[in-house]
């Protein structure tokens, strides 16, 4: 595996997911093509992603449940319970209401930070959510875990199991690839993905960023080149860009008139505020459990 290339592939998904949040007002033309559909691709990327780095490692690992807990598990509920005091303190002391989705009611612990039915107050983290029920289902189906009921029996009662389906669907993929990528010849590969895509561009556009997602994984994942080791910082912008970006929007728009300007601006201060916290973990390693060890 070239630890280097999947380095490279998470940060440009989750800086593709950024673009998914900024705040802008485009409804149509190339700019909202690049700003608004392109970036979806992020989230599949890194479905897709974690599925390979599942076969490839982590189904060897004998406390499968206990690890995902540490990576997946606890930097969600810190980073959505921080967003949420965060919520009520605008709300109560600044009188300023922060929410777009929820109500202030017991639906901010329910939905706010365990996500029954849907995203959490941080948004973008739905997705470290779901990979973690995931990783609890299989650690349940091939190490026999018990102790991962205690996550799949209340989603089930009392909620959604996944709330993507296409993220379960491309985790598998990427086990898929994994397991196949040395008995099927890739560009074989490139080109049945390329003539899914076309068939699909044609009669279900809406699925077009799964064959795409694809696509760009296969082509990148071999590569060899020298890169940073970037996991820490490119886990920490997903979880913490969104709320960076609803900060940062009302004082960037209170100077910026300009759209696309607004947009990259939005990028950029979550970029820097990210790496901002990037540093101080990297200083103060007892912050390392908000990256989950990274």
């Amino acid at each position: 595996m070239k630890k280097s290339s999947i380095e490279i592939i998470r940060l440009i998904a989750v800086i593709l997911i950024v673009f998914t949040h900024t705040r802008n007002e485009l409804t149509n033309g190339i700019a909202y093509f690049i700003v608004e559909k392109i970036p979806t691709f992020g989230t599949a990327i890194l479905s897709i992603v974690s599925g390979y780095l599942y076969f490839e490692i982590s189904r060897f690992k004998k406390i499968l449940f206990i690890s995902k807990i540490k990576s997946l598990a606890i930097p969600y509920f810190i980073s959505n319970i921080l967003i949420l005091l965060m919520a009520l303190f605008c709300n109560y002391v600044l009188e300023y209401n922060s929410l777009n989705r929820l109500s202030y009611d017991f639906s901010l612990i329910t939905e706010g930070v365990f996500a029954l039915n849907s995203p959490p107050i941080n948004p973008p983290t739905y997705f470290v959510r779901d990979i973690f029920v995931i990783f609890s289902i299989i650690a349940l189906i091939t190490k026999r875990n018990l102790k991962t009921l205690f996550v799949i029996v209340p989603l089930l009662l009392f909620g959604t199991l996944i709330l993507r389906e296409d993220v379960a669907f491309l985790f598998f993929i990427g086990c898929l690839y994994s397991k196949f990528k040395n008995s099927i010849d890739k560009k074989t590969l490139i080109i049945i993905s390329v003539i899914i895509g076309v068939i699909i561009w044609n009669y279900f556009i809406d699925y077009l960023k799964f064959p795409i997602s694809f696509l760009i994984f296969i082509l990148l994942i071999d590569f060899q080149f020298k890169f940073y080791n970037t996991g820490k910082f490119s886990y920490l912008l997903h979880l913490y860009h969104s709320p960076i970006i609803v900060i940062s929007y009302p004082i960037l728009k209170m100077f910026i008139e300009n759209q696309l300007f607004l947009i990259v601006t939005q990028i950029i201060a979550a970029l820097v505020f990210t790496y901002i916290l990037f540093i101080i973990t990297k200083k103060y390693t007892v912050l390392n459990i908000i990256s989950g060890g990274r």
